[in-house]
């Protein structure tokens, strides 16, 4: 599910709760146990935009210096913090308009491939994880913009990263 599907999922949970109370929509939010969670749960999913959308407007240098470290952070975690991670900052990103979603997947995909095989492989099984789930439109997106990241690539690491990413979109 994307970030803005599951922020309106939220907001309709929220909303048939506070429905149901006689409360103000205020004091409702204020002290249902329920829509508190959710509340947080929302924060948290804007949090993620706002620093994706922050990243996508770096220069590309500063962006590649934030995001491989956020990468290297990923590459740490625990398999179940890991995807939850990643899987949030890849739905934030989907958000974005094309071409910033296009830069930050330039960069990520270069990052990459600067990386040693064994963190690469456990990143690379983790985003296999999340991105075999989304619906096929999501995956044209993903399958565009790794195109377009490996364009200025040579012609036999472009194939290669290709092939790679071509089976974790599968």
């Amino acid at each position: 599910m994307t970030t803005k599907a599951e922020l309106e999922k939220l907001a309709e949970e929220c909303q048939a709760c506070a429905d149901k109370d006689t409360a103000s929509i205020n004091e409702h939010l204020e002290n249902c146990p329920l829509c508190k969670e959710h509340k947080k749960k929302a924060e948290g999913f804007n949090q993620m935009m706002e620093v994706v959308e922050m990243l996508a407007s770096k220069p590309e240098e500063e962006r590649a210096k934030i995001l491989g470290a956020r990468m290297e952070q990923f590459s740490e975690m625990p398999d179940d913090k890991r995807i939850e991670a990643i899987g949030e900052m890849l739905d934030a990103a989907g958000e974005l308009p094309e071409d910033a979603m296009f830069k930050v997947v330039k960069t990520r995909t270069d990052i990459m491939t600067k990386l040693p095989k064994d963190k690469r492989m456990v990143l690379m099984g983790t985003l296999k994880q999340i991105m075999s789930k989304w619906p096929d439109d999501r995956k044209m997106l993903e399958k565009r913009a790794g195109m377009a990241a490996t364009q200025d690539y040579f012609i036999l690491k472009r194939m290669m990263v290709r092939n790679m990413f071509k089976k974790m979109l599968a």
